[in-house]
C-alpha cells in the first residue's frame, strides 16, 4: 500500500511538473514581443529611413517577414531585420507589418507610416513671449560650404524680430534670418550680417529666400520669387551641423537665450533649407510647394517640435 501510494504521488508530481513546464513555456512564449522603430525619428523626404524590426523576449529569432498593408507579396523575408528605403517618397506611406520568427513562436508588430503634411497650413505665434517657439528636429549631416533657406511670413510687427535661427556651440547666429524693421531683412552668417532693403508691406505675406556659398561669399536673396542684387558675406568660412534651429525665437545660446523683445508675433509656414544655392527657378518652385532639388528638411514632411503658445492651423 506505501509503494502503492508512493507510486500515485510520483505520478501526480510528473503531471504537475509538466503542467508547470508547459505554463512556463506558454509565458515565454506570451513574453515575446515585437515593435517597430524607425531611423531617424523623424522621417524626411529623399532620405534614406530605415525601419527595425524589434524583439524582446526571445534570443533565436529566425526570420522576419516584411509586408505592406495593400501589398499581395512580401517585401521582405529573411534573417535581417531592417526594411531600407534608400529614398522615402509618398510612394512609401502606409501600414508596415514584421512578423517575427522564434522557438517561442511568432510576434508580430505593424508600423505606420505617414508624414506631416503641413500644406495649406501655418505656425500661429499669437503674442509676444520669451518662452514659445518651433524647434525644428532635423539638421544637415556635415558641416555646410553652401545652403539656402527659404520661409513664409505674415505679420503686423514693426519691432525687430528673428524668424529663423540656427545655432551652435561655438556661435549663436551661425545662421539667422530676421526683420529689424519693416523694411530691412539681415541675413547672417557666422555671427556676421547683410541687410537686404524691401518694399514695406503688411497686407501680405512675405515669401523669402537666403542663399550663400563658402567659396565666392556670394549671398543672394529673393523676396516674393524675385531676386534681389547680389551681396559677399564670410568667404571660405563653414557652417557648423551641431545645431540647434528655431523658429520665432532668437537663440543667443545654443537652444535657448531668447528676448521677448526679438519675438515672433504673427505666422509662419513654407519652411525649407537645402544644402546648396538654389536658382530662382527653383525658388519660385518652393514658394509653390514643390521643392526640386531634394531638401533637408522641408514644408511637405516638416519634422517639429512645438515649445510654448504656438498653434498649427489651417
Amino acid at each position: 500500500m506505501v509503494h502503492g501510494d508512493m507510486g500515485t504521488l510520483q505520478l501526480c508530481l510528473l503531471i504537475l511538473a509538466g503542467l508547470f513546464g508547459l505554463s512556463a513555456l506558454e509565458g515565454a512564449a506570451e513574453k515575446m514581443t515585437a515593435w517597430i522603430q524607425p531611423y531617424p525619428p523623424a522621417p524626411t523626404m529623399y532620405h534614406q529611413l530605415m525601419l527595425s524590426c524589434e524583439v524582446t523576449g526571445d534570443a533565436s529569432v529566425k526570420e522576419f517577414l516584411w509586408e505592406k498593408e495593400g501589398s499581395r507579396d512580401p517585401l521582405q523575408k529573411g534573417q535581417s531585420n531592417v526594411l531600407i528605403f534608400k529614398s522615402f517618397n509618398e510612394s512609401h506611406l502606409g501600414t508596415y507589418i514584421c512578423t517575427a520568427t522564434g522557438s517561442l513562436g511568432t510576434a508580430v508588430a505593424t508600423y505606420e507610416l505617414w508624414i506631416d503634411d503641413l500644406i495649406n497650413q501655418v505656425f500661429v505665434f499669437p503674442r509676444e513671449t520669451k518662452d514659445s517657439y518651433v524647434l525644428v528636429r532635423a539638421k544637415p549631416e556635415q558641416p555646410l560650404l553652401n545652403f539656402t533657406v527659404c520661409l513664409r511670413s505674415y505679420t503686423d510687427l514693426a519691432r525687430p524680430h528673428s524668424l529663423f535661427s540656427y545655432a551652435t556651440k561655438e556661435q549663436d547666429n551661425e545662421i539667422l534670418l530676421s526683420k529689424p524693421k519693416p523694411t530691412e531683412y539681415h541675413f547672417y552668417v557666422g555671427g556676421k550680417f547683410v541687410t537686404f532693403r524691401v518694399p514695406e508691406s503688411f497686407s501680405t505675406s512675405e515669401h523669402v529666400c537666403a542663399s550663400w556659398e563658402s567659396p565666392t561669399s556670394i549671398v543672394r536673396f529673393w523676396l516674393n520669387g524675385k531676386p534681389w542684387p547680389r551681396k559677399g558675406l564670410q568667404k571660405d568660412y563653414v557652417v557648423g551641423a551641431e545645431a540647434a534651429i528655431t523658429l520665432g525665437q532668437e537663440q543667443d545660446v545654443l537652444g535657448g537665450g531668447f528676448d521677448a523683445r526679438q519675438s515672433f508675433v504673427g505666422e509662419i509656414s513654407d519652411v525649407y533649407m537645402w544644402d546648396r544655392e538654389l536658382t530662382t527657378g527653383e525658388v519660385k518652385a518652393a514658394m509653390n510647394n514643390n521643392p526640386s532639388p531634394a531638401p533637408i528638411f522641408g514644408w511637405r514632411n516638416f519634422p517639429y517640435k512645438i515649445h510654448g503658445e504656438v498653434y498649427l492651423k489651417g
